[in-house]
């Protein structure tokens, strides 16, 4: 079975209470560093931005954008590092509610064959800044 380490250092965005905080329309940007601990075959290396729900009900995952960086092998204790930037969209914004949370991430995948995927996840707050919502949007 592949395992690797995974770093999401997110280098762009303010930081906010603990969090990396961006406004709609801006661009994420960041790298990821993998370190295998054995030669692993990689059929793709993919960096996703995406927002899903937590909570209760249906839950929903929505893919923004997708960056497929590597194919090949990864060699045992040998770091890879990969760049990333997407630009944000305008909306949903992140929420913190009782029942449902929408909540935004760069998730990064390693696509192994006949094997379990790697994967690991940064997330992020995405939200206008405090008083510059409109009334339609601000719910």
């Amino acid at each position: 079975m592949a395992k690797a380490d995974i770093q999401i250092c997110l280098r762009s965005g303010t930081e906010s209470y603990g969090a990396s905080r961006f406004r709609p329309g801006e661009f994420v940007q960041g790298s990821v560093v993998v370190v295998p601990d054995s030669d692993v075959k990689c059929n793709h290396l993919y960096i996703r931005l995406e927002w899903y729900t937590e909570g209760r009900g249906t839950q929903f995952r929505q893919k923004i954008d997708e960056k497929d960086v590597f194919q090949g092998t990864l060699n045992t204790n040998m770091p890879r590092s990969f760049e990333f930037d997407f630009q944000l969209p305008e909306e949903p914004w992140s929420y913190e509610g009782h029942y449902i949370s929408i909540v935004w991430g760069i998730t990064v995948q390693l696509d192994v064959p006949w094997g379990r995927d790697v994967k690991e996840e940064a997330q992020f707050v995405l939200r206008p800044t405090p008083g510059t919502e409109t009334a339609n949007n601000n719910r």
